[in-house]
């Protein structure tokens, strides 16, 4: 049986889906992922077959247009329409490019921002299902991501119907359009969740002890752990890296992801400062940002990539945005994580990091040098980093990606 895997994004919204995929390749199942073509060679070496779709993320982030969508916060009204400005010019293309994807597959799990490979695979008659990895299900138990958490169980419900329709308005009409290419009829005016969501198996890429999984979600709906490569990543770390880490004591890493920033050298000496206040080394990541402090000193280190899975466990606390990937990755490490959120998801991990105990969150609104040390200095505590070393050796142990293949091969009947 053949299946398609559908993603975009930075590499922590890929990286995932290769482990998938390679899980999937080892029960038996030939596997095809549709994503950047810059991951194309990192996907072909693990094996899986490529299909590219929804050009150079990074470019497209680096536009204007890319730092206004990520630049939206919370707001989930803000965050549509600004998608929609930046998505609007590749959009039929992407779908295009999604539709050549589908040839020959038999089964589509796809992300969030990948659901044009629902549509697609219900005009083939094949089994489509989510593979997320941010809560998107309905619940009680906590808001949409768009909210900070209420506690009053039907506000919470209120907000995922809300979030639901703000969404889904904006693009009704588009995507009605294109159904009625495919020869499908339109969805209503009132949602995808009784056509779509209320019965689609959902499968989650994130731990049960990070987010519980709430009593009021279906049986359709699974989290599984995270998906990680159960074999050796081949991306190894420069030279000068592992002499860094060998020279001194364990640094803090600080590394802000995709998100390109208005200011780089101005945020970057903020941290740096703000390490150094607290009496640590440091480890920088440049990353699509383009932090830089200029050259490398004896307490700082400039890096353009690195392995997070073998840096993170190696730093005595990890500095972040707060994108699942990261998250996941720095809860596996066992390291306590500052997450510094400004759009989307990032803000409910990083309220689920600091409702763990193994961390912070710092908006970005409230970063200074001062809150920033004080917060790097919060995570030496014993107790702090005791429970990031527990759910870390927990977390490696739960092998998501097996129990998610084991989930897929019962919803095919394999």
């Amino acid at each position: 049986m053949h299946i398609t895997l559908f993603t975009i994004g930075s590499r922590g919204d890929v990286e995932p889906y290769i482990a998938l995929g390679q899980e999937l390749i080892e029960a038996g199942y030939r596997v095809r992922l549709c994503t950047h073509q810059r991951y194309e060679p990192e996907i072909s070496r693990a094996g899986l077959e490529f299909s590219p779709a929804g050009g150079d993320p990074r470019l497209i982030l680096e536009g204007e247009q890319g730092k206004r969508w990520l630049e939206s916060g919370r707001n989930p009204v803000r965050t549509m329409r600004r998608l929609l400005d930046l998505s609007g010019p590749i959009f039929q293309e992407y779908l295009k490019e999604c539709e050549r994807a589908m040839v020959g597959t038999d089964a589509a799990l796809f992300s969030v921002l990948a659901f044009p490979a629902y549509h697609l695979a219900e005009a083939a008659g094949i089994p489509a299902f989510g593979a997320y990895l941010q809560p998107m299900t309905r619940t009680r138990r906590f808001p949409s991501l768009f909210q900070k958490g209420r506690g009053i169980p039907i506000l919470n419900l209120w907000s995922h119907i809300a979030v639901e329709q703000v969404t889904w308005q904006p693009m009704r009409k588009t995507v009605n359009n294109w159904r009625q290419g495919l020869g499908l009829d339109p969805l209503p005016w009132s949602g995808l969740y009784r056509p779509v969501y209320e019965s689609m198996p959902v499968l989650y890429g994130f731990s049960p002890v990070v987010v519980p999984p709430p009593s009021d979600w279906p049986d359709h709906v699974r989290v599984t752990g995270y998906w990680v490569r159960t074999t050796a990543n081949d991306r190894r770390p420069p030279e000068s890296i592992t002499r860094y880490l060998a020279d001194g004591p364990a640094p803090v890493y600080v590394g802000f992801g995709s998100r390109p920033e208005r200011d780089p050298e101005a945020l970057a000496e903020l941290v740096v400062e703000a390490i150094r206040l607290a009496g640590h080394r440091a480890v920088l990541l440049t990353g699509w940002g383009g932090l830089t402090v200029g050259d490398s000193s004896d307490d700082v280190l400039v890096v353009d990539e690195v392995p997070h899975d073998w840096l993170f466990p190696q730093m005595t606390a990890v500095v972040h945005h707060g994108g699942a990937g990261t998250t996941g990755t720095a809860l596996q490490s066992g390291t306590p994580s500052i997450v510094i959120p400004s759009f989307a998801d990032q803000f409910f991990w990083g309220e689920r990091v600091a409702a763990l105990g193994v961390g912070e969150t710092l908006p970005r609104r409230r970063l200074t040098v001062e809150s920033l040390a004080e917060a790097i200095s919060g995570t030496a505590d014993a107790s702090v980093q005791a429970k990031a070393a527990l759910l870390g050796e927990h977390l490696r142990a739960e092998n998501g990606v097996r129990r998610a293949v084991h989930e897929v091969e019962r919803l095919l009947g394999a």
